[in-house]
């Protein structure tokens, strides 16, 4: 690029954007570039999918090809944030432009001018260590923070140090889910000294609308889930209840036919708490609850056997799942109920299950995932009563329960789940009842095998 180029270039970021990586931004995404050549700092919150990682990769470009040797660290919380899709967004961008490809060498850690490794580079770093900002110091200095929510405070620390020359600048951009930090800050108390932008996903030419739409019907748009993940707006100052009395629907037909039982067992801690046995028929009906107000391991693995064998001569065409929370003292009834299955000659499988284990997505459609696998068998829940594919017995203790968890979004857009110690503390029962639900819906990744003609359930652990 001749000098002509740099000295027109060097102000006009969008026109850069442009004029090299032959791009077509947005309104906003100009207006946060124009902000950026204008103003040292600049926070951008928004909501998901708006297009934050290919305005800082343009941001990147457009710096380190218009100043003489700079320095721009990137930085994001995950590793998978900052290399996967951040680092992924520049070396797009580098390969579209023949100019660029030319000039610059680009590795999975680091992009530099060639001939100038150490002097005229753009590095990645995570913030998932203090020091990750230090030592950043030169006349031409950019920080690009990606997800600022769930970077650190102490991470930030460096970086006001770093920005005391004259052009200085930091980007940082996220979806804002943490009501405390130095990104929040920067749009309450401190955004006097920022340049600020809120881009509502709903507005968005980039943001499918059935995305939208789908968010609205899952979680309404007075939730918290609308506001950090569509517009752009940090969650309320107390979480909403994950499900809401509203969308819980009580069993309206006790007489249907019986294709498929699961029961899901959850097993009490602590002397207050129940331990409860939650029956499921077809996937779609919660028939019943069976609760005891013991934590002996051996009576509650014969009463589980009793329900079983009252379900196997009630229904004997029908093989039972018995999916057991073996977190704890579940561990005991799980181990002790397969021999009592494969001595007796019971029509049951048992199957190991666990609420901290794995999240995900409850289905491959829907945009939101859980951190574990307690969110998923609530999400499913949630998910079955909004889609209008669950009815549960009227059973008070178990609506309260239902709907008096609370939930909270992570900084990397996760929902997790109120803890039951928690719950306590505001005094609302250890929801027992709803976890059995949860547990007798819920579909653990498994592994059959046949031995003497029974099934035999092996957990693949995680």
């Amino acid at each position: 690029m001749n000098v002509e180029a740099l000295q027109y270039y060097i102000d006009r970021p969008v026109e850069f954007a442009e004029d090299i990586l032959n791009v077509v931004p947005t309104k906003y995404q100009r207006e946060v570039m124009n902000d950026v050549a204008k103003y040292p700092r600049v926070s951008v919150k928004s909501g998901h999918g708006v297009g934050k990682s290919a305005l800082e990769s343009w941001i990147i470009w457009w710096y380190i090809s218009t100043r003489p040797y700079p320095k721009i660290l990137c930085t994001a919380p995950t590793k998978h944030q900052l290399h996967d899709i951040l680092w992924a967004e520049v070396s797009k961008w580098r390969r579209s432009s023949k100019g660029l490809d030319a000039e610059f060498e680009w590795t999975s850690e680091k992009i530099y001018l060639k001939g100038a490794q150490e002097e005229w580079f753009a590095i990645a770093r995570t913030s998932n260590k203090p020091d990750a900002l230090q030592g950043t110091h030169a006349e031409h200095v950019l920080i690009i923070i990606d997800e600022a929510s769930g970077v650190p405070d102490i991470v930030f620390e460096p970086v006001l140090g770093s920005l005391s020359t004259q052009d200085a600048k930091l980007l940082m951009c996220g979806n804002p889910t943490q009501l405390r930090g130095f990104f929040y800050e920067s749009h309450t108390n401190k955004a006097d000294m920022y340049r600020r932008h809120t881009i509502d996903g709903s507005k968005s030419e980039r943001v499918d609308k059935e995305y939208v739409k789908m968010i609205i019907e899952m979680f309404g748009v007075d939730s918290d889930v609308y506001r950090v993940r569509v517009a752009g707006d940090f969650p309320k100052a107390n979480p909403d209840s994950f499900i809401g009395r509203d969308i819980i629907r009580i069993l309206s037909n006790e007489t249907y036919d019986v294709t498929s039982i699961d029961l899901g067992v959850d097993v009490a801690r602590f002397g207050d708490d129940e331990s409860v046995v939650a029956e499921a028929h077809n996937k779609n009906k919660i028939a019943k609850l069976h609760t005891f107000k013991h934590n002996d391991t051996m009576k509650l693995t014969g009463q589980i056997v009793n329900i079983i064998k009252s379900l196997n001569i009630k229904y004997p065409h029908i093989t039972i799942k018995v999916k057991i929370d073996c977190d704890g003292l579940g561990v005991g009834v799980y181990d002790r109920l397969k021999e009592v299955i494969s001595q007796n000659g019971l029509k049951a499988i048992a199957i190991e299950c666990h609420f901290g284990s794995a999240g995900g997505k409850v289905n491959y459609n829907e945009p939101i995932e859980y951190k574990n696998s307690t969110g998923l068998m609530w999400g499913n829940i949630r998910s079955k009563f909004k889609n209008e594919q669950l009815e549960i017995i009227n059973d008070e203790e178990l609506i309260n329960q239902l709907s008096n968890r609370k939930y909270f979004i992570e900084s990397d857009g996760t929902i997790r789940l109120e803890k039951k110690e928690d719950m306590k503390k505001r005094g609302v029962h250890s929801p027992d009842r709803a976890d059995a639900v949860g547990l007798s819906l819920y579909e653990p990744i498994n592994k059959m095998t046949m031995s003497n003609n029974q099934y035999i359930n092996i957990p693949v652990r995680r």
